[in-house]
């Protein structure tokens, strides 16, 4: 009986340090060219909602992409005109046209695409002609329907790599027979999150679902990838900042990154310590995070005589160079 109780104290105590030592890990639940559903099980109570939102957040808004960004149309030379034969007018072309989807094969300094179609069909994305550099992904997007074995389209699209959405500014005078196009550069279409609360083993931990729809120029696993990167890139601003203040401090002599600048008198006159902690300056470390042009032109007061006084003492401990002393 005894030698039960003890067995059963074991399974229990094994089983809740399996919890404990558990680490949260993606797991793609399904995947293909488009969509995407991923879940992150085990999560601490709620981190569900702060991961998910924001990497939805940068999904739809910070994603980098290729778009149509202009169009010139031979023989067109505003929207409001019509191309012979056309169905469709130049405004509903151009709205069209910003539905291409591309993915770029290849780093290319060539920014233009062509598009010539003749006689009477359908034009469609896959009319535009093939090029090194760039692939088009929806090749049967509609773009226009000719009607007249008469009737010829040609066009040479612009694209540009950017982020998220860009609409055209009405305020930019684009060049003589530039048609501008408003760009989607992002190829996130869609991204939900649901968090759950989990319960049995994991009770009171959180699980993160994520769903992406993209429109094929990249796969759901690359664009939640990418996206993770961008949104870990924004945090490490923060810790770089840490770490370069941490750096600066271990160059300087010991104990002296610490000391307040008010302490600095007999090393510095009355009239520098005032004027940099003025400025917020109060420890050698924050004064060594400075340069002395960042110096003279943002603290107040501070004229040549001053720097130069500065100049001799943070020299001295290590925290300047001597320029003097360069080759």
């Amino acid at each position: 009986m005894l030698q039960s109780i003890d067995s059963t104290i074991v399974t229990n105590v094994g089983f809740s340090d399996e919890v404990d030592s558990f680490r949260p890990q993606l797991e793609v639940v399904e995947s293909d060219d488009s969509y995407g559903k991923f879940e992150i099980a085990g999560l601490e109570r709620g981190w569900g909602n702060t991961l998910g939102n924001g990497l939805r957040r940068v999904l739809l808004g910070a994603l980098p992409g290729i778009a149509i960004t202009s169009a010139r149309i031979t023989g067109e030379v505003h929207e409001y005109s019509s191309v012979p034969h056309m169905r469709e007018g130049i405004g509903e072309f151009l709205i069209n046209a910003r539905g291409i989807r591309i993915r770029a094969l290849s780093e290319t300094s060539q920014r233009v695409l062509t598009l010539f179609a003749e006689g009477e069909c359908e034009v469609v994305a896959g009319d535009i002609m093939p090029h090194i550099a760039y692939e088009i992904v929806n090749p049967e997007h509609h773009l226009a329907t000719l009607d007249s074995e008469d009737a010829k389209l040609e066009v040479r699209f612009e694209v540009e790599r950017g982020e998220g959405y860009k609409a055209f500014d009405p305020e930019e005078s684009p060049s003589i027979g530039r048609l501008p196009v408003d760009a989607i550069f992002t190829p996130v279409l869609k991204a939900n999150y649901q968090v759950d609360t989990m319960s049995g083993r994991m009770s009171g931990k959180e699980k993160l679902t994520i769903e992406v729809w993209t429109d094929r120029t990249y796969a759901p696993e690359e664009v939640l990838d990418t996206a993770a990167k961008i949104f870990k890139s924004q945090l490490d601003i923060i810790t770089d900042a840490n770490e370069s203040e941490e750096e600066i401090a271990a160059n300087l002599p010991s104990g002296m990154g610490e000391m307040e600048v008010k302490e600095l008198e007999g090393e510095l006159g009355r009239r520098v310590i005032n004027a940099l902690i003025r400025h917020g300056i109060t420890t050698v470390s924050q004064l060594s995070q400075y340069t002395p042009g960042q110096l003279k032109s943002e603290v107040r007061s501070f004229g040549d005589k001053s720097l130069n006084e500065l100049q001799n003492f943070m020299i001295k401990i290590g925290a300047w160079e001597d320029a003097s002393n360069r080759p």
